[in-house]
């Protein structure tokens, strides 16, 4: 049986940079939303810098857009009109990622479709509750930032 040595990469060494300074980053902001910079710093590290730049650009245009629909979800539940009824909200939510889908291919960004519904729900299911969900929604797009600039870096 012959075992072989792993070579650890460029890549591979990258991420793991981008992922400590994004929680660093986190501890620096007393920020209980680094975990989000994090993932999108490993989703965003491509083989090249000009690739990891644009993943990360795309990923943070559809995490401002994503976020601000569901903030503007909570500030219509908090202030217009809340359901009471568990399953009755998730069928609510659950049918606002259509005009969601429908205006990142309106955009053009079909690419970004998939993080925008996850952004929404993590900020209106996840988050719903919170004393300030509009105080997550930004904190979660400012980690994004975060996180895009982590990714670009040389090695």
């Amino acid at each position: 049986m012959k075992i072989s040595c792993l070579k650890v990469g460029g890549r591979t060494i990258k991420t793991v940079v981008a992922v400590f300074l994004c929680l660093l980053t986190g501890i620096i902001r007393k920020s209980d939303t680094a975990f989000y910079a994090a993932i999108a710093a490993v989703l965003c590290i491509q083989r090249t810098s000009k690739d990891s730049f644009r993943e990360a650009f795309n990923r943070a245009v559809a995490t401002v857009i994503g976020g601000i629909w569901g903030m503007l979800i909570l500030l219509f539940e908090r202030n217009v009109w809340g359901i009471q009824f568990e399953v009755l909200r998730y069928l609510f939510l659950s049918v606002l990622l259509i005009p969601i889908i429908n205006f990142s291919v309106l955009i053009k960004r079909e690419k970004g479709t998939f993080l925008m519904c996850v952004v929404f729900l993590c900020i209106t299911v996840t988050h719903g509750n919170d004393e300030s969900p509009l105080a997550f929604g930004v904190a979660r797009t400012l980690d994004t930032t975060i996180s895009e600039k982590c990714s670009d870096f040389k090695i």
